[in-house]
């Protein structure tokens, strides 16, 4: 088989790219529709279950056990909203893992290899959705929304409208299952494809990337800074501390998995040490690079 060559890993990667974006995309498509469902349960089933008098959500004690129970919310969530949510996910990182695989084909791993690293990858999108899917946030806010409207008792039609926009949103504001999935899932697919890459990247003894992603409107000048050239692996790991702070950057950034940080939507495209000496010819060995055996 033929080495692998710069045209053909930037064409591969691209590919891959195009598919994290619509990943990205996709989940905020998913969650309006699961939005749009939620928004109806409420109105057509919770609601109606309400003791409502003379316009206004009643102050009593059954309302308040109903509410604090949320037995029927709570079911409706975990099996409509949450199952179309984690087939969406699941979808999606199969589609990562199989645009991975062929961006480090090239580089001909072993499929003992190859089925250990994606393996691992299987525990790592089982931990995440573990944690997405135990949180009950999404319950918790409702629930605070028709607690209050219970105990001022609140005139139907304003608590009705308060929910829809609660769980649809308004204007610029996310609904309240796109909020959710914005802010603990979209990230996910960038750090699970950069999680897959550093481990081919390891096993393969590729200890250089290309800073790769292209520039927009709101590109942080760190990637900006970076974009478009290749480094080797130890300069890459140096940006966990050095710069300390940058305009977007996590807690405990950890370089190889956030890159940029929040929201970053940037890769690290590795490559040999060959074909970084092609793009940079003055670019320093890597120290990690491991000796072929003879």
């Amino acid at each position: 088989m033929a080495g692998p060559n710069i045209t053909q890993l930037r064409l591969i990667a691209r590919k891959r790219s195009a598919i994290l974006r619509s990943s990205e995309k996709g989940l905020l498509a998913r969650a309006n529709s699961m939005e749009r469902k939620l928004n109806a349960y409420l109105l057509g089933t919770f609601f109606p279950s309400l003791d409502i008098s003379k316009g206004k959500v009643r102050n009593t004690t059954f309302n308040l056990k109903k509410i604090n129970k949320a037995t029927g919310l709570k079911k409706f969530i975990k099996n409509v909203v949450n199952v179309a949510m984690f087939g969406y996910y699941d979808k999606q990182f199969n589609s990562i893992e199989g645009a991975t695989t062929n961006y480090f084909s090239p580089f001909e791993p072993t499929a003992g290899a190859q089925k250990r690293i994606l393996d691992r990858g299987e525990l790592i999108v089982d931990g995440f959705v573990d944690n997405l899917f135990d949180n009950n946030d999404i319950v918790k806010g409702l629930q605070q929304t028709i607690k209050n409207g219970i105990t001022t008792e609140q005139s139907t039609t304003e608590l009705k409208q308060m929910l829809t926009e609660q769980v649809k949103g308004k204007q610029e504001k996310l609904g309240i299952v796109s909020s959710y999935h914005s802010k603990n899932g979209r990230d996910q697919f960038q750090a699970y494809s950069r999680s897959l890459d550093e481990e081919f990247s390891k096993t393969l003894n590729l200890n250089y990337a290309i800073y790769a992603g292209g520039e927009i409107l709101t590109t942080r000048k760190f990637c900006d800074d970076r974009n478009g050239l290749v480094f080797n692996r130890e300069t890459i790991l140096t940006w966990n501390h050095t710069p300390a702070t940058w305009q977007g950057r996590k807690a405990n950034n950890n370089i190889l998995i956030d890159l940029g940080g929040y929201n970053c939507r940037h890769d690290l495209d590795w490559i040999s040490y060959a074909l970084a000496r092609r793009l940079n010819p003055n670019i320093e060995k890597s120290k990690f690079d491991k000796k072929p055996k003879k």
